[in-house]
């Protein structure tokens, strides 16, 4: 028993919990200007800006070096400004490709955010398409979400109850 619990604690120090490395890249827009300001391992923010009332898309590729879970945002200001869009997410055939089956789309009409699982070395798009709005300012923001540190807390918290309750039971 105290190999096996040894062996376990031995595998959990073992795994390491590092951060995914993103990368976004611009790869198109119309009606709206199109940048990448931070592309910082597990963060990159992008964003541009529409100068005129009317219709514009801009489009994005992301990819990351690890499995990971990460939470897009997409925000607008003024935020009354966005009349309506489609974002548009998935996995894409490479760089600057096309979607594969399974893309989802959200229609929006203002600040938006939501969650996603990345493979890893696979290309998504991330598109804001068919927008519709007065001028702005839009800011879309990508970031890795880490696996908790209570989890790797929580492990040898559990084995160290499981030995004394054997203890206890070898005692009695």
């Amino acid at each position: 028993m105290k190999k096996a619990m040894l062996f376990l604690v031995a595998l959990m120090f073992s795994v390491g919990v590092n951060a995914a490395t993103l990368t976004l890249t611009g790869i198109g827009s119309s009606g709206a200007t199109q940048s990448v300001d931070v592309n910082n391992n597990s963060t990159v923010l992008a964003g541009g800006t529409v100068g005129e009332v009317g219709n514009w898309y801009s489009q994005f590729d992301l990819t990351s070096d690890t499995a990971t879970n990460v939470k897009i945002e997409w925000s607008f200001n003024p935020f009354t400004a966005l009349t309506g869009a489609t974002v548009k997410f998935g996995e894409i055939t490479g760089p600057n490709g096309s979607y594969l089956p399974g893309a989802q789309t959200f229609v929006i009409t203002g600040d938006f955010s939501f969650t996603a699982f990345l493979a890893a070395n696979v290309f998504y798009g991330l598109d804001i398409i068919d927008a519709a709005s007065n001028i702005l300012k839009y800011d879309v923001s990508v970031s890795a979400v880490p696996v908790p540190a209570a989890l790797f807390l929580f492990a040898p918290a559990l084995l160290g109850f499981l030995g004394l309750r054997r203890k206890s039971a070898v005692a009695a």
